[in-house]
């Protein structure tokens, strides 16, 4: 996903505050996805910890991964410990795993409704988790994860606004590139993740 001069000139003309967190931050960087069942395995690992923890225990994964990736579900308790992986996490990247045929043929679809209902049949797969994928898996621009915390408070301190609808307002000011101007706010907070 390329993000354009002309996509930031809608986001600056249609929000002056999102044209003020634009012009202090870079553009955001997203490199194209390769591997559908790798990215979810990050997503879920992703859940609900800290960025930092999150880099960590995904580079323990991928290290270990590259030669067990055909034996998830064998994995002993061990191996998952030296990880960081807790044991629900663990069930949830085996149910990615018992599902990646299907997670695989999604690179043929962009339906976004088709896509959602088709992952969040998935256990350990909820809204947030599908946001992350269809932001950084298929590379649509249209995405507001609103079950992103740290996105979500950012908006509160930067809008000076408490309620979800009164952000939802917001995020509908930046249809169709809510995806982009999400990139930005995450930008601004410095964080590491999602890349």
């Amino acid at each position: 996903m390329m993000i354009t001069k002309s996509h930031i000139s809608f986001l600056s003309k249609s929000d002056s505050i999102l044209k003020r967190v634009i012009q202090e931050n870079q553009v955001p960087q997203i490199s194209q996805s390769e591997d559908y069942v790798l990215d979810l395995y990050k997503y879920i690992i992703f859940q609900q910890i800290s960025t930092i923890a999150g880099n960590s225990i995904y580079n323990r994964f991928v290290k270990y991964y590259k030669n067990n990736k055909e034996s998830i579900t064998k994995w002993n308790q061990q191996d998952i410990k030296n990880i960081g992986l807790s044991h629900q996490k663990k069930n949830y990247i085996e149910n990615i795993f018992k599902n990646r045929s299907e997670i695989y043929s999604l690179k043929n679809i962009n339906d976004i409704n088709e896509i959602r209902k088709k992952l969040i049949k998935i256990k350990g797969i909820g809204k947030w988790t599908i946001d992350m994928f269809l932001i950084f898996s298929k590379g649509d621009l249209n995405i507001f994860p609103e079950g992103d915390l740290a996105l979500i408070n950012v908006i509160k301190k930067e809008y000076q606004v408490d309620s979800i609808d009164q952000i939802l307002k917001i995020a509908d000011k930046w249809s169709p590139y809510k995806t982009i101007a999400t990139l930005y706010l995450w930008e601004s907070l410095g964080d590491e993740f999602p890349n």
